[in-house]
């Protein structure tokens, strides 16, 4: 049995909704400045999620800072590979 509450999965699913409407908004936008910008910003919001699991101490939010971690790391990459993908078809 899954020690995830009902709230927790309700964040979740907000943070995964808010994952993919910018990341929408990001793939829309044709400013490479603004592509850019958005990868900074997710790199904050991944390197502020790996502090906050290291500094964590109730057991109960554990689970939801490995989750925002990894929710981070993949907007992060995804982001990058967005860019990596705009230059490629540039050249």
């Amino acid at each position: 049995m899954s020690s995830i509450s009902k709230n927790e999965t309700k964040i979740k699913l907000m943070n995964i909704k808010n994952i993919f409407y910018n990341s929408k908004a990001v793939k829309c936008s044709n400013d490479k400045s603004d592509l850019y910008t958005n990868l900074e910003s997710a790199r904050k919001e991944w390197e502020e999620a790996k502090n906050i699991f290291e500094n964590v101490s109730e057991p109960d939010l554990v689970d939801y800072a490995i989750y925002n971690v990894e929710a981070a790391e993949k907007k992060y990459i995804y982001l990058l590979r967005q860019i990596k993908n705009e230059e490629a078809a540039a050249n």
